[in-house]
């Protein structure tokens, strides 16, 4: 994955536009741009306040499968321990905090974020490993 692009996936409350983490389907809405992501690229999974249960928290990161300008399909895994939003004003890059910042005005709802934003902000977390 060394061409892998990274990205914030903002999830809202479900009974609104019906993506779901569980779901590993992330649909556009009219509103909002076209994705960009490609199939290899890492994900990672942000909650909204509206989002029961993860209120404010990047719940995990997901891998990209297969994608087009409305839709990406990706494989997801949950940290033992969410990671609070807050976190982010210290892992950020100052234009990636940007971008969070304006989740709320309907301008992003999947963006690209830096390398180090990133692996910054999931350095050191504990994944949830269910084995089938």
């Amino acid at each position: 994955m060394g061409n892998s692009r990274y990205f914030v996936l903002v999830f809202g409350d479900p009974a609104n536009n019906g993506d779901t983490l569980e779901s590993e389907r992330y649909e556009a809405e009219e509103r909002y741009p076209d994705f960009s992501a490609k199939p290899g690229d890492l994900l990672l999974l942000y909650c909204t306040e509206g989002y029961p249960g993860h209120s404010k928290q990047f719940y995990g990161i997901g891998v990209a499968i297969h994608t087009s300008p409305t839709l990406i399909e990706y494989r997801g895994i949950s940290f033992k321990e969410p990671i609070p939003l807050r976190r982010s004003d210290e892992t950020f890059e100052p234009e990636d905090r940007k971008k969070m910042g304006n989740i709320r005005m309907s301008t992003y709802r999947a963006f690209e974020i830096d390398k180090q934003s990133f692996v910054r902000t999931v350095s050191g977390q504990k994944i949830e490993v269910a084995w089938d």
